[in-house]
This record gives C-alpha cells, structure tokens and sequence, in this order.
C-alpha cells in the first residue's frame, strides 16, 4: 500500500469531490442554490473563502520580502510567470503576524492580482445559501467578515476577498483611482 503526502491526498480528494459533481445526474426540479468554499484556518481559527472571489490557490512559494511601511505586505512571489505583491491574511483579519509557516497562497483577481497567504487548507465544501448568514458588524476585529457559515460541522466567518482587496488599495494609497490621465 502507497502512502500519499498530504497535499496529493487533499489533491485526489478534491478531484473525486469535483468529478462526483460533474457526473451527478441532471434533473428538472428545482435545485438547491449552493456556495463553494474553501475551508480555511487563520492563526488556528476556522475561515472560509469563496472559490468565486479567487483566482487559484497554491502552496510553498518563495516570498522576497523588501522594505515597506505596510506591515501586512509580506513581499513579492513569483506565480504563473509574474510577480504578486504576498500580504498576510492574518494581519489584514486583524491578528498579529502568523508564527506558523504560511504555505497557501490563495490568489486573488487578475489585472492587478494579490496573494494572500495563510498557514491551513482544510478542503473544499459546498454549503447550501440557506446556511450563510450575515453578520452584524460590531466587532471591529471582523470588518471583513460579512457572513458566516455553518460547514464541515463547525461555524467559520466567511472572508470577504472585495473588502480585502479595498483595504490593500486602502493601504497602499490607490483608492481605485486610474494611473492613467
């Protein structure tokens, strides 16, 4: 019996998780409307991220860090050919910098694309849209937090990838405004 490495594990169970979706039967009823996430963990507390709101997600990149007066930016990887700016997602969520080894990389849009890392992926899941729910804003901590779900038998806040983005454009002094004239 062959032992597989986590990662090509997690790797054959997301590919049988996509391949039971696509070979599901089609029927003419009313279907349930679902979110795909990706279960996450951030400074050892449960996350999801929205598969829509990403643009790939991968591991162990080398990160080249260089001087900057924004704390969360880590530094730049090279991934898919290009350079992209690598922030923590920890410090953006309010947390102080990871002491675990940040491995994922979870990439976000593509004209000006970010990397967000964090230290657990813990799978893939599909929850119906009648178990996200909003959240009321009144802990600071949580301003990128706009709904939580109940998935893989825990509740985890679902990280809102826009309001992540706004606040790097924040930080960095590009509040949406073009470079061009």
């Amino acid at each position: 019996m062959t032992l597989l490495s986590p990662i090509t594990a997690k790797a054959a169970e997301l590919r049988s998780v996509f391949d039971q979706a696509r070979a599901a039967p089609f029927f003419s009823g009313k279907e349930e409307q679902t979110e795909d996430l990706l279960a996450i963990r951030v400074s050892r507390d449960a996350y999801a991220i929205r598969v829509s709101e990403i643009s790939g997600l991968t591991t162990d990149r080398k990160i080249v860090a260089f001087p900057s007066p924004i704390p969360e930016l880590l530094g730049v990887a090279g991934v898919r050919g290009a350079l992209v700016p690598v922030y923590s997602l920890a410090m953006l969520l309010g947390y102080n910098a990871e002491t675990e080894r940040t491995r994922w990389f979870a990439l976000c849009g593509a004209e000006d694309p970010v990397a967000l890392v964090f230290s657990d992926f813990e799978g893939y899941v599909r929850v119906p849209l009648t178990e996200l729910y909003a959240t009321e804003q009144k802990d600071v901590s949580r301003t990128h937090v706009e709904h939580v779900v109940r998935a893989t038998d825990m509740v985890r806040a679902v990280v809102s990838i826009s309001l992540i983005r706004k606040t790097i454009q924040r930080r960095c002094g590009n509040d949406g405004v073009s470079k061009e004239r």
